[in-house]
């Protein structure tokens, strides 16, 4: 089942992970598009700040933010 509650939420890698698109160093960043699950294991589809799209494991990134829209600043 597809999950797009955290749809849009910012992440980013908690370390160096390779990919057939390229690298993504520690700490780069992307978006959340959704999470599932497959053989028990919880995924998530990020789409990289770099130009890609791909699903990774839960233990590979940070989320930043778990609101994708939060209440704006008070003035």
């Amino acid at each position: 089942m597809i999950d797009k509650s955290r749809s849009g939420v910012r992440c980013s890698t908690v370390r160096l992970i390779r990919t057939a698109e390229g690298d993504l160093p520690r700490e780069s960043g992307g978006t959340i598009r959704y999470e599932t699950e497959n053989l028990g294991r919880h995924l998530i589809s990020v789409r990289w700040d770099k130009g890609f799209t791909m699903l990774m494991f839960s233990e590979e990134i940070d989320v930043l933010h778990s609101d994708p829209h939060p209440p704006p600043h008070p003035t």
